[in-house]
């Protein structure tokens, strides 16, 4: 993976940091590499709210732009994440091994940023017993749920609620995950949606097993 316009040295402190970052994710259940599409994501695996960080994008832009922030999302919404101006000068690498090592000490609110407070906060409230390890958004997710946002933006409510049904489906059935992992995954995604349309799409689903994932 080469740069254009960056400097081999920032690209060797990349790469090491990447190394060890594997390193560490191999040795953690809350922790994942999902590397089925393009790109790779670190994914959390510790229960909803999902994060991911866009590994690849987070290296070019610091590298590139000086810009200290991660690509990182929470719930598939992107979050900003405060940083020190002085870890512009470090590899993001160095600081998506931290966000690993706080997300492995089970996201202790003292530590946590605030823009990541709601993940710490659901760490004490979901039963561990539907924490699997598998447990993470494949880009077939990310552009299921883009696909119901543009739906959405442009008016056609029941058919972007339609597609998040779907997906749903799709989990329970493909990747065998229960209910109660499900469900407040959808909801996450359906957060900024309005209840009445939601309502709407429950009273007259696409398909009849849609109300047993969306739920208000």
């Amino acid at each position: 993976m080469l740069f254009s316009g960056a400097c081999e040295q920032q690209i060797k402190a990349e790469l090491r940091g990447l190394s060890l970052l594997i390193d560490i994710v191999n040795q953690s259940p809350n922790w994942g590499i999902e590397n089925h599409s393009e790109r790779p994501f670190l994914v959390s695996r510790d229960g909803a709210p999902g994060i991911s960080v866009d590994i690849f994008e987070s290296m070019k832009a610091r590298i590139l732009g000086g810009d200290p922030h991660l690509k990182i999302s929470m719930a598939m919404k992107e979050v900003c994440v405060l940083i020190k101006e002085s870890d512009v000068l470090t590899p993001s690498t160095d600081s998506m091994i931290s966000l690993v090592l706080l997300g492995n000490m089970d996201w202790p609110l003292s530590h946590t940023p605030t823009t990541l407070k709601k993940k710490s906060i659901a760490q004490k409230e979901l039963p561990r017993e539907f924490i699997a390890d598998d447990i993470y958004y494949n880009q077939t997710d990310h552009e299921a749920i883009e696909a119901s946002q543009h739906e959405y933006a442009a008016g056609r409510h029941m058919n972007a609620i339609s597609l998040i049904g779907a997906m749903a489906r799709r989990w329970y059935v493909c990747r065998d995950w229960p209910f109660e992992v499900i469900r407040p995954l959808i909801a996450e995604v359906l957060a900024d949606y309005d209840p009445s349309h939601v309502r709407q799409y429950i009273e007259n689903p696409e398909c009849l097993d849609d109300d047993l994932f969306i739920q208000l």
